[in-house]
């Protein structure tokens, strides 16, 4: 019974991918079309119609060779970099007239399941996981609403084309927020928790909705904080209130009276636990998962996600920005800059992972590491592939490593599972928030457990004099907030968290101005090889020297929202756009 739940979400996963675009399956979900007599008779038709929406947390939508590790790169950041410019760093893109963020076909979609569930002649008992399911997906769909365009409509049911508040104008983003709060404990009300979930961690459960919970509310907590008093902000708003949702939730997932499934994977070796983790082929067992998508090849549902972390890059790099978050392995800073100024290339990155947090050299290839040992024949990493070029460039010498299992045989090499949402970023929304209401921070039942894990000290508060070559955020904050940022830059470096968060703590400074830099380059390693970079006056590789010769031209009174398509405001002229977009 099982087996058919967790299969029955892969196939609707396997034909999303199948089709031209996984977004125009989305946007045509077939179970709205049919009369209501015919259906939501059962507790069956209400879950094979929540099943439709799975899809979404598929990153391979997004980055279809790094899945979850590449969307800090493609999306945009300081820590992560393609190989060209992003214009959302950049800020060259230009306002557009169609398409975007802005459809509205999911939202319709599940708004006409809550309009008609309670047509179903089963009892609650029997359908309440999938009501619970629908109203996490109306708020998952909100969520990345929100984040795009702020103020947004917010429709409380399935509207047709005739319906008047198709013309309504945006509401306010704290209405928005506070409805998807809604919808989020109206899921955590109805879903099961794990250990009752029929699916398992391939399906929607208690516990995911309330780590979705801190996500919301914590993004909303520093979103209105440090963007007070600007255009994005919104007047009268008291950020504690999100924070202290936050923390709620947190804790009540972090308590063990409670009852919920939660840990942290570990094998008890902390120089390879946390890249391991991403490499698992099956994460049911692994009890820091709360949701994974799993690929298998004899459905056709496969990804290349070894190919891409090892003999290939996608043209992605990890950058200076982010290495520099290390701490050594006593838990002091690190001053990467000096080492760098006498120890280069090949030496530099092999002396960096010796002294510092073993997650560093669990993030990217170390020179004499294996990298592969398998179907594919034996390889050791010898130095960066900064002389490649297309799908296989490293620009900055930092090549992402982060989930790669060397000894993958060849169907399982396409079978690697992609995590959706995993315990640690509870237990790091958990010390932001407390941190942000000014409260003392339990750090032996949140981040310390992470350090552990890794083998690290447990945390303190302390001054880095060289911060602000690498969290340089524009304003100041206490050193225990600095530090508890830090935890997060590195135990969630390349998980999509990034772009995220730069823009709810109005980080602009982070990329404004600045360019990524990379390692510092010994050119007798690479001696009878072109090196198309140049290197700043410092010695460390500058990819984008030519492209930003002032550095990104972040807007930072226009890029943190998305332009509204200027035809949905032609055909609604109640909407107002976004600031910086009518200029």
């Amino acid at each position: 019974m099982i087996k058919k739940y967790i299969y029955g979400v892969l196939g609707l996963i396997a034909l999303a991918q199948m089709l031209s675009s996984c977004e125009a399956f989305l946007d045509k979900p077939p179970l709205d079309r049919i009369g209501n007599d015919s259906y939501w008779k059962t507790a069956s038709d209400l879950e094979n119609y929540t099943l439709q929406y799975y899809p979404v947390f598929s990153f391979f939508r997004i980055d279809g060779y790094q899945g979850i590790m590449g969307v800090d790169a493609l999306r945009g950041s300081d820590t992560q970099i393609a190989s060209g410019v992003n214009t959302t760093m950049n800020g060259s893109r230009n306002p557009v007239t169609s398409g975007g963020n802005w459809g509205w076909d999911q939202i319709r979609s599940v708004n006409f399941f809550l309009d008609n569930y309670r047509k179903c002649q089963d009892p609650v008992s029997a359908y309440g996981h999938f009501l619970g399911e629908a109203h996490f997906f109306k708020a998952w769909f909100y969520f990345e609403k929100l984040k795009s365009y702020g103020d947004v409509p917010w429709f409380a049911h399935a509207l047709e084309m005739q319906s008047d508040e198709l013309y309504q104008e945006r509401n306010s983003r704290v209405v928005v927020v506070d409805s998807i709060l809604w919808n989020i404990d109206q899921a955590i009300r109805f879903l099961n928790p794990l250990q009752s979930v029929i699916g398992g961690k391939n399906r929607l459960s208690k516990e995911a909705a309330l780590l979705f919970k801190t996500r919301v509310a914590l993004y909303e907590g520093s979103w209105q904080k440090y963007h007070r008093n600007t255009d994005f902000g919104t007047a009268g708003v008291d950020p504690n209130k999100y924070f202290r949702i936050c923390v709620n939730a947190a804790e009540e997932l972090m308590a063990p009276a409670n009852g919920y499934r939660t840990g942290l994977y570990s094998t008890s070796n902390p120089e390879d636990d946390w890249c391991k983790m991403f490499s698992l082929i099956d994460q049911t067992n692994n009890p820091e998962v709360f949701l994974w998508m799993r690929f298998n090849v004899g459905m056709g549902l496969t990804n290349r996600y070894q190919m891409y972390i090892s003999e290939r890059t996608t043209g992605q790099s990890i950058t200076f920005e982010q290495i520099q978050h290390y701490l050594d392995r006593d838990g002091n800073p690190y001053d990467y800059y000096a080492v760098g100024q006498t120890v280069k290339g090949n030496q530099f990155i092999t002396q960096i992972a010796e002294e510092c947090d073993p997650r560093l050299s669990q993030l990217i290839w170390i020179p004499g590491m294996l990298m592969w040992d398998n179907f594919l024949g034996y390889n050791v990493f010898d130095k960066p592939y900064i002389d490649q070029s297309g799908l296989s460039l490293n620009s900055t010498g930092f090549q992402l490593r982060k989930g790669s299992d060397p000894k993958v045989n060849e169907t399982n090499s396409m079978e690697t599972s992609q995590i959706v949402f995993r315990y640690a970023e509870v237990l790091l929304n958990y010390a932001e928030a407390k941190c942000e209401l000014e409260e003392t921070v339990d750090y032996n039942k949140s981040i310390n457990l992470l350090r552990q894990r890794s083998g690290m000290p447990d945390f303190k508060i302390q001054t880095d004099p060289t911060r602000l070559r690498y969290a340089d955020y524009g304003y100041q904050i206490s050193d225990e907030l600095y530090e508890i940022r830090r935890e997060r830059t590195v135990e969630l470096a390349c998980e999509s968290f990034r772009y995220d968060d730069i823009m709810r703590w109005a980080a602009h400074q982070l990329i404004q101005g600045k360019r990524p830099k990379g390692y510092p380059l010994d050119l007798t390693e690479w001696q009878g090889t072109t090196i198309n970079y140049s290197v700043d006056t410092n010695g460390f590789l500058d990819p984008f020297s030519t492209q930003l010769p002032n550095g990104y031209e972040f807007k930072p009174n226009r890029d943190n929202l998305e332009c509204i398509p200027l035809n949905e405001i032609t055909l609604n002229p109640k909407l107002k756009q976004n600031p910086g977009w009518s200029q």
